[in-house]
């Protein structure tokens, strides 16, 4: 298990895989805007659906406690503090899989506030749960886990990029 402190200025964090994302393009230059590929084509359906990139979309900029676990370790976050469940995300790490955040994406700069996550090599299921703690009607505590189950081969996705996955804001 490793937990993360990421700084969000663009939206959104990224569970990525560098060398399959090169590959995806040929060629990444510093400063590409992949994000807008991604929007505007249908790049971004398909690095996600191939396991290359994981992401949590829309969110609230600010600093949030990002935790990556297998599923048999057990979760450092009570069952009651979990807000929002998005699961099937497949991944594929062949070298490396990278935590960061979404603007990494904007403007492409290798090593640049990336966060080493050591996944080994593999196909993996992931499920993201968002967490949030309220004590005396204010936001104490607040992330996401990245639950990851090690699978033979690549699992269709079935999670929402739409699912709304707020978790800094006070419930209604």
């Amino acid at each position: 298990m490793k937990e993360f402190e990421i700084v969000v200025d663009f939206n959104g964090i990224v569970l990525f895989e560098p060398t399959l994302l090169t590959e995806f393009y040929t060629q990444i230059n510093l400063d590409d805007n992949l994000y807008e590929r991604f929007v505007r084509t249908d790049d971004g359906d398909k690095v996600v659906n191939q396991g290359i990139v994981v992401p949590i979309l829309a969110i609230n900029d600010g600093i949030y406690r990002v935790i990556m676990r297998d599923v048999n370790e057990k979760s450092p976050v009570p069952e009651n503090l979990i807000i929002v469940n998005n699961s099937t995300f497949p991944l594929k790490v062949v070298s490396r899989a990278i935590l960061a955040d979404m603007s990494i994406l904007l403007e492409w700069s290798p090593e640049d506030n990336w966060h080493e996550t050591y996944i080994e090599p593999g196909n993996y299921q992931v499920q993201i749960k968002g967490f949030r703690e309220v004590i005396n009607n204010v936001v104490e505590d607040y992330g996401f886990e990245f639950v990851l189950t090690k699978c033979e081969s690549l699992p269709d996705m079935t999670a929402s990029l739409t699912k709304n996955m707020q978790v800094r804001e006070l419930p209604d």
